[in-house]
């Protein structure tokens, strides 16, 4: 959201630019804020809740971070909007057990945007699945640009050991 060359806050988050060698160039102080949205279509999106990504001292060993954010902001939104049906739309941050797990107890959807690398399992699945299931394509084309997305649905998440 807001990003300063020094410290003004103990809730300042900080980030290090580095050289090719590993020394660091540049230090970065910054606040960022974590989003939930009520998406009406394309041109209509309004913010519902809102939490900041922030330390809660500037003497903190480890950082706040996007996911711990996203556990705070879902407990939230439950708890204003109990009966709100929401499917979540997120990238592969979230990947991962816990939140699968949140999302079957709130009886919320979701839908996670596939990098390669973030669980093994699934992207073997995936693989396995999206040339099979030949229907779930979805192309969009503005202009001269066409984007091709392909997706597989009810992917099981087991971890492994």
């Amino acid at each position: 959201m807001f990003s300063f060359n020094e410290r003004h806050c103990e809730h300042c988050l900080k980030r290090e630019h580095k050289d090719k060698d590993g020394n660091v160039v540049r230090t970065e102080y910054y606040h960022a804020v974590l989003e939930a949205k009520l998406v009406i279509n394309e041109s209509i999106v309004i913010s519902i809740a809102s939490e900041f990504i922030e330390n809660e001292s500037s003497d903190i060993k480890k950082q706040d971070c996007e996911l711990n954010a996203f556990y705070r902001l879902t407990k939230k939104l439950k708890k204003q909007f109990p009966r709100l049906p929401v499917c979540l739309g997120m990238d592969s941050l979230y990947a991962c057990g816990p939140v699968f797990d949140l999302c079957e107890n709130y009886g919320w959807r979701y839908i996670i945007r596939f990098k390669d690398g973030s669980i093994k399992t699934v992207a073997t699945e995936f693989h396995a699945l999206k040339d099979v299931e030949i229907n779930q394509v979805w192309t969009r084309i503005e202009g001269k640009i066409s984007k091709t997305y392909r997706y597989v649905t009810n992917i099981s998440y087991k971890p492994t050991s």
